[in-house]
């Protein structure tokens, strides 16, 4: 009798180490690292291919990528020619990321026809493709990310055409011909001056802040009685300011297009009349939110509109404080 309860006691002593054995092992599986994930998730490497690295734009988009990065506890590099009219070595670095076996690839193309072969092997590997900044004809892509680039275009020209008469010259100084990006900025500020009766002088700066300001000299020495100047980036709204301090040519209205902080500031100074601006935190952060969905499976909409706004003295600063606080944030 005295051996049966010892067997007892020690199956039921087992019985509770076991359980506790049990006990310790489930809270393993859900304990947390601190960044709201959970152990043992993946740590994916997301490959972010910028049209050029070299403008506050890009800095700002940049930021909120990053941002999104450190929530998500995933790995995000970053590439860009020297040029957005590089688009060859854009080709390039995204056949890298492809080969390199890289977990997604978001692209922002300057040249989207350029890019389609390239992106095409990607997805043969199973490798998602996020569009950022300026859409990409690719069936595949998980989601474009961006503004609506005719529709910001044309509320730069609905500005405008309350300040100008009809017959007025008004230059338009463009990102590089080829670029869908600047080819619909353009067409959407041509289209809401169509009843102006204007004259538009269209030069490319290739979204180069000292080119405009060539440019925008020579638009000056060509037609003085220019009214007004739309640049589709604000790097040329920044160089075309330049030239228009240098020249004393302070009648002639200036709009920029981006946002960036310089850009703001310059409409604080009164350099700049307005500016239409973009939200680049916001294409940044939502294409690694994307990518991350993308990876787990999980549905994307397949258009994702980051928002457009003119600014002015009236909102510059409301402005100016957004963009401070993701920045610094």
């Amino acid at each position: 009798m005295k051996m049966t309860k010892k067997k007892m006691l020690f199956l039921a002593l087992c019985s509770v180490l076991l359980l506790l054995a049990a006990c310790n092992n489930g809270g393993e599986k859900n304990s947390s690292n601190g960044s709201g994930e959970l152990e043992g998730d993946e740590s994916y490497k997301f490959g972010f291919i910028l049209k050029t690295i070299n403008s506050e734009y890009w800095k700002v988009l940049m930021a909120g990528a990053n941002d999104a990065a450190k929530e998500l506890g995933v790995e995000v590099s970053f590439l860009g020619p020297q040029e957005e009219t590089q688009f060859e070595q854009q080709i390039k670095m995204v056949e890298d990321n492809v080969a390199n076996g890289i977990d997604a690839i978001v692209i922002a193309a300057s040249q989207p026809d350029a890019m389609i072969t390239a992106l095409s092997n990607a997805h043969k590997k199973d490798i998602p493709v996020v569009i950022a900044d300026t859409d990409v004809d690719f069936e595949d892509k998980v989601t474009f990310i961006g503004t609506k680039n005719f529709d910001a275009g044309k509320l730069g020209g609905e500005y405008l055409s309350e300040l100008l008469n009809d017959g007025d010259k008004v230059a338009i100084i463009r990102g590089p011909f080829g670029s869908e990006t600047h080819e619909e900025r353009t067409k959407g500020f041509q289209e809401a001056l169509e009843g102006k009766n204007i004259e538009f002088i269209i030069q490319d700066a290739e979204s180069d802040r000292v080119k405009a300001v060539n440019v925008m000299e020579n638009i000056l020495t060509s037609n003085p009685d220019v009214k007004a100047v739309f640049a589709t980036a604000d790097e040329m709204a920044l160089g075309a300011h330049t030239t228009l301090k240098n020249k004393n040519a302070k009648h002639v209205l200036l709009v920029g297009f981006d946002g960036t902080p310089d850009g703001l500031q310059a409409v604080l100074k009164g350099d700049m009349a307005a500016n239409v601006s973009q939200n680049p935190y916001q294409i940044g952060y939502e294409s690694v939110y994307a990518a991350y969905k993308a990876k787990k499976g999980e549905e994307v909409e397949k258009r994702i509109d980051s928002g457009t706004a003119v600014i002015t003295k009236e909102n510059v600063e409301e402005e100016i404080g957004r963009l401070n606080n993701y920045i610094n944030k």
